[in-house]
């Protein structure tokens, strides 16, 4: 396994995220960076459309280099993160929900887990439980730094450093 420098959380954040924004987001296996790259942006230097190219706003320009070596990437160096389906979030609240201690909490974490709207509600009744809403964001920050380094092993990728954004 090659052992890089990686930012965990970021990984972790970009997995979780349901949204692309309209982009393909990609890890660097030689250095270990995110890169995020308008999907605009790829279709352009996948077409060798300079005029299109040309008509990018400066921000979008910086990154024509980098979708160029995407574009011509035969060695796999870029592996596109993936994203979790919305069933896993789900998943994980469901399972934390049965480690609540609190009899009522769990109570009405279980109703709240109960249809659409489940995540909202979820967030809401804890956010009235300060110590429980912070044993919720470390167990599921733990949760999803384990499914970032799983990734990293199956692309054998060893992380090396865990940062942390907080």
């Amino acid at each position: 396994m090659k052992k890089i420098k990686v930012d965990l959380d970021e990984i972790a954040m970009e997995m979780e995220m349901q949204d692309d924004f309209g982009s393909t987001t990609l890890f660097d296996t030689e250095t270990g960076q995110i890169v995020s790259i308008p999907d605009e942006l790829m279709r352009a230097v996948e077409e060798d459309d300079e005029e299109a190219l040309e008509d990018l706003p400066e921000w979008k320009k910086e990154l024509i280099e980098t979708a160029r070596s995407v574009c011509s990437d035969e060695s796999g160096r870029y592996e596109e993160i993936p994203k979790n389906p919305s069933y896993e979030a789900y998943d994980l609240m469901v399972e934390f929900a049965e480690t609540v201690k609190d009899i009522h909490l769990k109570g009405k974490l279980n109703i709240a887990l109960d249809g659409k709207g489940a995540f909202r509600r979820f967030k809401n009744i804890l956010s009235d439980y300060p110590e429980e809403q912070e044993r919720w964001f470390a167990f599921k920050e733990e949760r999803m730094r384990h499914e970032a380094i799983d990734w990293l092993n199956s692309i054998d990728i060893e992380p090396i450093q865990a940062a942390k954004l907080r």
